[in-house]
């Protein structure tokens, strides 16, 4: 299962590098296409060892200690010692819809984000559920391959982020409207969602919830935590995010077609209904 996770993102990264090393060779022949695909080594190794802070940095997450948060480092103390890993960093980003999502290179350098608004949105047990969710993907190996994946893609979509927010300042004094509605988000978002669906299966969610349900023993608060979320955005999606980054969250954050075109997440109502098959199957009702 690993080997294919692993052969997945080659096919990412060899499909992203095939334009570059084209538009190199047309342009500096055989020298253009080896400084491309020299360029190109640099970035992924530059996303492999740093695409954490990148994605940190894209939602203004921070790192916080223990003595500010015990409850959540005792939950994830707790979970990593069922599930076997290092216990994992804590960040909070400062952005009311509720959410969180891991990031880092492996089992020993991983970092779980959650929002703010997830810790006013869930109670206490379906917060262990959605961190038990977390350490599940942590377990399976999932983290590195999604940081990559995400962030390749999210390059992608940065061009026109950037190219849009330029247009707003030349042409609107810097008032525009939220990036995720530009023209050129809307071209380069299915480029950016075919990456997505060829690097990330939705399977990974299916079996980090049923790893995660059992790690916490808890596969009704995951199933009430789900569908509290998927409610919650419906309501109050992600506005200024990355599209591209919508794999690495437990639940897609940010709605409209755009959004469904990235978005590699089996349907909630099915994750939650698969959670409450397992809570019978193990006996539990609370």
């Amino acid at each position: 299962m690993r080997a294919i996770k692993w052969l997945r993102l080659v096919l990412v990264i060899l499909l992203a590098a095939l334009v570059p090393a084209i538009l190199g060779y047309l342009l500096g022949g055989i020298f253009g296409l080896i400084a491309v695909l020299f360029l190109i080594i640099i970035v992924d190794w530059l996303i492999y060892w740093y695409g954490d802070r990148f994605l940190m940095k894209w939602y203004r997450a921070r790192p916080v200690a223990e003595s500010d948060y015990p409850y959540l480092y005792a939950v994830l103390r707790k979970l990593s010692s069922s599930a076997g890993i290092p216990v994992p960093k804590l960040a909070l980003a400062p952005i009311g819809t509720p959410n969180l999502f891991s990031t880092g290179r492996g089992s020993g350098s991983t970092t779980i984000v959650l929002t703010y608004g997830l810790l006013r949105a869930l109670d206490s047990e379906e917060i262990e559920g959605v961190l038990a969710h977390e350490i599940a993907h942590i377990m399976n190996g999932d983290i590195a391959i999604q940081t990559v994946v995400s962030m390749i893609s999210g390059f992608i979509l940065s061009v026109a982020y950037a190219l849009g927010r330029l247009f707003s300042f030349a042409f609107q004094g810097g008032k525009g409207e939220d990036p995720n509605d530009s023209f050129l988000v809307g071209v380069l978002a299915p480029v950016a969602g075919g990456f997505l669906h060829i690097g990330l299966s939705p399977s990974r969610e299916y079996l980090a919830d049923e790893h995660g349900a059992r790690i916490s023993g808890k596969p009704l608060a995951l199933a009430s935590a789900l569908l509290k979320l998927d409610k919650a955005i419906s309501f109050r999606p992600m506005k200024g995010g990355n599209l591209a980054t919508s794999g690495l969250f437990i639940v897609n954050p940010f709605r409209g077609n755009l959004a469904r075109m990235v978005s590699t997440h089996p349907p909630t109502d099915e994750r939650a209904e698969r959670l409450l098959k397992m809570a019978e199957e193990m006996g539990v009702f609370t």
